[in-house]
């Protein structure tokens, strides 16, 4: 497991008792799209953090979500004290399988794959837009394989098509082990079992997690999901994505 990018706590600044943000990044993706502004604005706002970057070859074979929970464990565990997790899309679905971990005192959601897993989205978008279907299931395609057809995808009409290409360039490489497991219904405990504050953000113009999606997710941890007006699922690097990062910082102030 790579630690892309640690964050220093500000001694100075921070209570003992502050708790560092682990960011969890999508598939597909990398530690990567958190350190384009979004990871350095929760600092300077008080919330040190790391963005992890999952291995996804464990032992010479694909990693499952089994596998990425324990690399997240294994962070958790070598941080020492508490901790918020903060996963986008396929990291949230990583990030709901650890609310009952002791250190764990909270989860930001960022347009997150819900607990019953991908199978009705993934259902629905083969019925709807069956080439869009098939290009989003090649996640795990080399990186910088991706079809460019995929940045109207996967970000909003206000992204510029150049950047949206720059960053689809670096995208791929998912294992398919995990990509596979997400389909299915995952072990994520109910927000009463749990009682971790969860907050579950999902963005207007996403085409891959639908907000009926968003809703059910934060239906099941007892929260009340924002839509995010304009984003497309990739918020982390849209535009407004400072918009989102204040949001988080807000949640994590009232904590």
């Amino acid at each position: 497991m790579i630690f892309d990018g640690f964050f220093p706590r500000a001694a100075s600044r921070q209570p003992a008792e502050t708790p560092t943000l682990l960011f969890l990044h999508g598939a597909a993706c990398g530690a990567w799209v958190w350190r384009q502004g979004f990871a350095e604005t929760c600092e300077a706002a008080g919330f040190p953090g790391e963005a992890v970057q999952f291995e996804r070859v464990v032992e010479r074979h694909p990693a499952g979500l089994g596998d990425y929970v324990a690399q997240v464990r294994a962070a958790m565990a070598r941080i020492g004290g508490p901790v918020v997790l903060v996963g986008h899309s396929l990291g949230a679905l990583v990030a709901q399988r650890l609310l009952l971990e002791p250190q764990v005192k909270g989860a930001a959601l960022l347009a997150p794959v819900p607990p019953e897993g991908l199978w009705l989205s993934s259902t629905r978008l083969a019925l709807t837009d069956p080439s869009l279907w098939a290009e989003s299931a090649r996640m795990d395609a080399p990186v910088g394989q991706a079809d460019p057809s995929l940045a109207a995808t996967l970000f909003s009409p206000a992204m510029p098509v150049a950047e949206a290409r720059q960053w689809l360039a670096r995208m791929g490489g998912e294992s398919s082990n995990a990509l596979l497991e997400a389909q299915g219904p995952q072990p994520v405990p109910h927000g009463w079992v749990h009682g971790r504050p969860v907050l579950v953000l999902g963005a207007s113009e996403d085409r891959l997690i639908s907000h009926d999606a968003v809703q059910r997710c934060a239906m099941w941890h007892s929260a009340t999901p924002r839509f995010l007006p304009g984003m497309g699922h990739l918020m982390m690097l849209e535009p407004g994505w400072p918009d989102v990062a204040q949001l988080l910082v807000a949640w994590l102030k009232g904590l």
